[in-house]
């Protein structure tokens, strides 16, 4: 545990690691410290006395910046560490309250001594942290879509069979911002519902060009693919996949097309009780290849023409 008097909490005003490098940085600085990663309001009331303010001011909306520096008047003392430095009023304030302070390369360093000697040079930390090679699951299952269309309750049933099965298996995730829909913090809650669903069993994959979505798809054992009311004939990624020869879980409707049969061309989620086989997933993955192999670009136009 990390001695209080050097830090009990990092300051970040942004929190989004998968959008934001300064986040980055402070989520892995607050977990080698094990301390949490807190927003300039936490500090407000609280019992947190010694915070690390880790801060760019080009990434602050201007008119955060003097309620950052009240509420951050609650606290006697605090370190900061600068990811850039333009010598503003907001950054001479944080430097001349500091108790300690760091610019993160030499040369700002040097700007941060012309109002602050005793300002140390740092440096940033790999992003990227050293992976233990696992096993290869035994079942890789993946993700893909618009994430504003994700819905979870067929995640969370196909998770509860997993569960019971005794084989390793991982969930890759990859999305894409749908035209029209912002890219915030909430976006990521999505990937956050599922990886809850499966025990922290997944891999975020973030946006894939189409032809890394296909690699992707032909190292995979199964696909999953949920929809508000069910799967339809211009439901892009499933068809992707079975024309693949991916083994697709979903879930159907009356309104389903015919091409889309449980347990013989395509799984659908509400009519199973345990996982599917390996053997089962091969031999559906193989029967819905056949069973959309007529979904052409020709054939569309013969009926668009006909």
């Amino acid at each position: 545990m990390t001695d209080a008097r050097v830090a009990d909490c990092v300051v970040s005003y942004h929190h989004n690691i998968h959008t934001c490098g300064v986040a980055r940085f402070n989520k892995y600085l607050a977990e080698h410290l094990n301390v949490p990663m807190v927003e300039i309001a936490d500090l407000v009331g609280s019992e947190f006395r010694y915070p690390i303010v880790s801060v760019k001011e080009s990434e602050m909306q201007t008119s955060d910046l003097v309620p950052f520096l009240e509420m951050l008047r609650s606290v006697a003392h605090f370190s900061l560490i600068l990811h850039d430095y333009s010598n503003s009023d907001f950054e001479r304030e944080l430097v001349g309250r500091a108790s300690r302070v760091m610019g993160l390369n030499q040369q700002l360093a040097e700007k941060i001594r012309l109002e602050r000697p005793d300002a140390l040079a740092g440096f940033t930390i790999p992003s990227y942290r050293d992976e233990v090679s696992a096993p290869t699951p035994e079942l890789r299952l993946l993700t893909f879509g618009m994430a504003h269309k994700i819905q979870s309750a067929g995640y969370r049933k196909v998770a509860e069979m997993l569960v019971e099965d005794e084989r390793e298996f991982v969930l890759e995730i990859s999305s894409a911002l749908h035209e029209g829909t912002e890219f915030d913090d909430s976006f990521f809650t999505v990937g956050d519902e599922i990886s809850e669903c499966f025990l922290g069993r997944v891999e975020f994959l973030g946006f894939l060009a189409d032809n890394e979505v296909s690699r992707r798809l032909t190292n995979a054992h199964a696909m999953l693919a949920f929809f508000p009311n069910g799967l339809r004939e211009n439901n892009n990624s499933v068809v992707s996949a079975m024309r693949l020869g991916v083994p697709v879980v979903t879930n159907l409707d009356n309104a389903s097309p015919e091409w889309a049969q449980h347990g013989e061309t395509v799984f659908d989620v509400n009519n199973l009780e345990i996982f599917p086989t390996h053997d089962e997933l091969v031999e559906v993955g193989r029967r819905g290849r056949s069973a959309v192999s007529h979904l052409t670009y020709d054939n569309l136009v013969s009926i668009l023409f006909s």
